[in-house]
Parts: C-alpha cells; sequence; structure tokens
C-alpha cells in the first residue's frame, strides 16, 4: 500500500452512532474527487460503556484504521497524539469531536490547498444539526431521535450537501467566514506544524479537554509559516451526543469558566481570536448560499467598524507577514 499525503485524526468516546456517521463522511465513498490511497482515517476511540462496532468500522471502504484505547483521565489530548504517532501522512486533520460529519467535497480542497502551500491550515467552518445550536437541545426539544429524522429525510449519505439545510452556525462561528474564528473542531495542518507547536498539550486535563481545541487552532494560526485557508462551501456539522459544551448540562457556565481559567493559565495570556485573513477555496453549492450571504453581512459590519475604530481586520496575519520578511532579510 502506497503512503497516503493526508492522515485525519478522529478522536471518539460513548458515541457509536455519531462516530460511524464521521466515518461514513469521510470514505472515499461518499468523498468526492478523491482515490482511497490519497488518504488515511485513524480512529482512536477511548474505551466507553458504548463502543463502537470494529466489524462496521473495518467495512468501510478507504484506509481507516480504528485503536481502542483504555485513557485513564477525561480528556482526548493524550489520544490526540497518539493517533498522530501513528500517522503515516505528510498533513494531518484533526477532528477531536469524533460526532463532526463533513460534506462531500472537504477532502478533495484539502488536498487542493496543501498542493498550492505546504504551510496551509486549512479550516471547514463549524455547524450544529437542527435549528439551535444543540446546548440548548432540551429547551427546544431536540432529541436524538430527531436528528436521526433529520438526517433520514435528506438522504445525507447520497445528498451530503443537504446537512446545510438541516443545520445552524456552532457559537465557535456564530459571524460567519469572515469573522476570526474562535476554534476550529475539522482543521488540517502539516504534521511538521503540529509537530512544532507541541502536538496537543496534556495539560489540558478538563472533561473534553477543556479549551485544547482553542489552543491548538490558535498555535497552528499563529504559527509565523501557516498561510490560512477556509473551506467556505464545506461544512463540520456537529451530532448531539451529550458533549461536554454541546448540550444543555447543569453548571455549563461554571464548566466554561474553568476551561476559559485553564487556557489562559497555559497560554500565559487571556485568550483572544486569531486575525488571520483566509483564502476562500472551493465551490459554494447552493444549500451554503444562506450562510455565506450571512458571512458577507457581518463581514461587512466588521469592515465598518474596524475602519471607524482604525483597526486592521487581519492584524495578526499582518505581523505574520512582517516577520516572514524579517526572517528573509
Amino acid at each position: 500500500m502506497s503512503t497516503p499525503l493526508l492522515s485525519i485524526i478522529v478522536i471518539a468516546y460513548d458515541m457509536p452512532r455519531q462516530a460511524l456517521n464521521t466515518l461514513i463522511s469521510l470514505s472515499p465513498a461518499y468523498q468526492d474527487g478523491v482515490a482511497a490511497d490519497d488518504y488515511e482515517v485513524i480512529l482512536v476511540e477511548n474505551r466507553s460503556r458504548r463502543n463502537m462496532d470494529a466489524a462496521a468500522i473495518a467495512a468501510l471502504p478507504g484506509n481507516f484504521h480504528y485503536f481502542l484505547r483504555d485513557e485513564p483521565g477525561v480528556s482526548p489530548a493524550a489520544a490526540i497524539n497518539f493517533g498522530f504517532a501513528q500517522a503515516r501522512g505528510r498533513f494531518i486533520g484533526l477532528m477531536i469531536d469524533g460526532a463532526r460529519m463533513v460534506t462531500p467535497g472537504v477532502v478533495h480542497n484539502v488536498l487542493m490547498a496543501f498542493s498550492l502551500n505546504a504551510d496551509a491550515m486549512v479550516a471547514v467552518p463549524g455547524y450544529h444539526l437542527g435549528e439551535n445550536e444543540q446546548q440548548f437541545h432540551l429547551t427546544h426539544g431536540y432529541t436524538e431521535e430527531k436528528e436521526q429524522a433529520l438526517l433520514d429525510e435528506i438522504d445525507w449519505q447520497r445528498n451530503g450537501y443537504g446537512l446545510f439545510d438541516i443545520s445552524c452556525l456552532s457559537g465557535a462561528n456564530p459571524n460567519g467566514i469572515f469573522h476570526p474564528f474562535m476554534e476550529c473542531n475539522c482543521l488540517f495542518t502539516s504534521a511538521e506544524v503540529f509537530r512544532e507547536i507541541g502536538q496537543a498539550d496534556e495539560r489540558f486535563d478538563l472533561p473534553g479537554g477543556g479549551a485544547l481545541n482553542l489552543c491548538i487552532y490558535r498555535k497552528i494560526a499563529m504559527h509565523p509559516r501557516t498561510r490560512s485557508f477556509m473551506l467556505a462551501g464545506e461544512g463540520s456539522f456537529h451530532q448531539l451526543h451529550g458533549g461536554v459544551t454541546t448540550s444543555e448540562v447543569v453548571k455549563r457556565d461554571d464548566i466554561l469558566r474553568r476551561q476559559s481559567d485553564q487556557l489562559t493559565e497555559l497560554l500565559g495570556q487571556p485568550f483572544r481570536s486569531p486575525t488571520v485573513e483566509p483564502i476562500l477555496l472551493g465551490k459554494i453549492p447552493g444549500p451554503a448560499l444562506r450562510y455565506l450571504k450571512h458571512s458577507i453581512e457581518r463581514g461587512m459590519h466588521r469592515m465598518q467598524r474596524c475602519a471607524e475604530r482604525n483597526e486592521d481586520m487581519y492584524a495578526d496575519e499582518r505581523a505574520k507577514e512582517r516577520l516572514r520578511e524579517e526572517r528573509q532579510a
């Protein structure tokens, strides 16, 4: 078997139905314009009361590698680093939350980005299935059964872009693609850059990793060599599964406060979203146009606000450009 160019690392815990949907959406039977040998998918599952069906994973077309681990902690950080150690690709994808299905053009466009720039950071915008963000699922009577009915209604395996029709924007990017992202749950970079940022910091030991995902995204975005690419017409869609911050849990505000405090401590400074300017890549399918319209409207508001304050919309991008110029001088 030839060495794949891209290794996609998916982390799962106590979500067998959702994680299998994610894997199906990453298979070459679903992804457009790619061959099975182009990439591999490494699924690392931390053992729970509901583990995945290894036979169902083995039956999927493509290069899937399944690892079931006994993780003593409550964070996915160690599992990410374990998955990275198994990866053979020059480039990697990180899906820390294995309950995120993707649209059919993700892998093709990711590979295109890396063909343009080997130091690309490729971000896939995030959405939640359902009309409302899933941390309000109890309030709105949204259940896994209703979600499955929505997926069946659009026949998602044959109509992947129909996911846009049954979703809403994630709170990590509520203003769309022309505002800085807090995080990205479907993120791609080179294996070299991931090593250089120290991989996944295992000091993030809170349930679900706490704010680990925000830290990884910021470090990659702020790496002096990376160039941001945004797949504006693709998406990563979160499925309801009782996640730490993506479900309506008691004392959610307290959980978020603890995560923020740990993030500040480990970063050594208060967190802010990196203002890197993305290169937009890929097609915009019809169902995604309403989100592009929303992004443009919110982006124009941001542009006006920055102009009034004499602020650069993409100050971090300019700083990275100056740093690159200084290093080349």
